[in-house]
């Protein structure tokens, strides 16, 4: 580019041809996402200022950062945070970044809190959640519903520090509504102690069999941790603990909703009828169609 087009209009329209070469799924988005990050602005101020020139340290981040993204790094990384469910939340490279499927579970598992709430209108909501990462369900969670408590679990020390550091960010959710994030460092569920039984286990497990983890797109397999994708040979592993570990933790008329896989739900009813305490078992769709979320009762 020459000196005159580094205008914030000139380096967003070069931008987003060299993005369609290299990463075609949204190429003006991108743009749009790392140069506000740079000029520390909204989107919306990116076409307000639409004639202002970039100086040359501004300039100097944006080609590293564009650089970065080309090569695969995902957008999240880049700028340190994700928007999920009207939430700013911040990743890093320890957490898996949240995807808007996910936001299919928050708003199945929301209204069926929401019905709970009306026959126990006195009580606290009792939830756990499994692989919390940022906090997303969670928080999500309490932006629509008051009053709950929410053992969220994860194995990594890093990972719950980025999850500490979000409920900071959105405090006005958790005391001001009579809710609490209670985090904990565990493997799998083994080291919560309800103090009474739970009304509700939700979770986002890794779904992925292992074979099919090598074919995902750089981005996903270069930058994000396997560990939160990595759903063993089948990619059941974790639906299979979850079948079987959950019934102990519930009460009797509790339930669990989960994320799956778009192709997985005739492989899940086949480990259901291993099970024989789950009662009640339903697939809800995301908004393109594709099977999303697994509700499990116990009555």
């Amino acid at each position: 580019m020459t000196t005159d087009q580094w205008t914030i209009a000139g380096i967003l329209s070069w931008t987003q041809g060299h993005f369609e070469k290299w990463r075609p799924e949204t190429p003006r988005l991108d743009a749009e996402l790392l140069l506000a990050f740079v000029l520390g602005c909204s989107r919306l101020d990116l076409y307000l200022k639409a004639d202002q020139p970039l100086n040359k340290k501004e300039r100097k981040a944006y080609r590293e950062l564009v650089q970065q993204r080309a090569d695969g790094c995902p957008i999240a990384y880049l700028i340190g945070e994700k928007e999920f469910w009207s939430l700013t939340l911040e990743v890093n490279k320890n957490t898996l970044i949240p995807r808007p499927d996910t936001e299919t579970l928050v708003e199945n598992t929301v209204v069926q809190i929401q019905n709970w709430q009306i026959k126990h209108p006195e009580s606290q909501c009792q939830i756990a959640e499994l692989g919390t990462g940022t906090a997303a369900i969670p928080l999500a969670i309490c932006a629509e519903v008051k009053n709950l408590h929410i053992i969220a679990v994860d194995c990594s020390k890093d990972v719950l520090e980025v999850a500490e550091r979000n409920m900071e960010r959105h405090k006005s959710l958790l005391s001001p509504r009579n809710n609490l994030i209670e985090l904990v460092e565990s493997n799998l569920f083994s080291k919560i102690n309800p103090t009474e039984k739970l009304d509700f286990i939700i979770s986002n497990p890794p779904y992925i069999p292992s074979k099919n983890i090598s074919s995902l797109q750089v981005d996903i397999t270069q930058y994000e941790p396997l560990i939160a994708l990595d759903g063993g040979p089948d990619g059941l592993s974790f639906y299979r603990y979850l079948l079987e570990t959950a019934p102990s933790l519930l009460t009797s008329e509790g339930e669990m909703f989960l994320e799956i896989g778009f192709d997985q739900q005739a492989n899940l009813n086949l480990l259901l009828k291993e099970f024989p305490d789950w009662k009640t078992s339903a697939f809800q769709p995301d908004l393109q169609g594709n099977d999303r979320v697994w509700e499990l009762g116990l009555s």
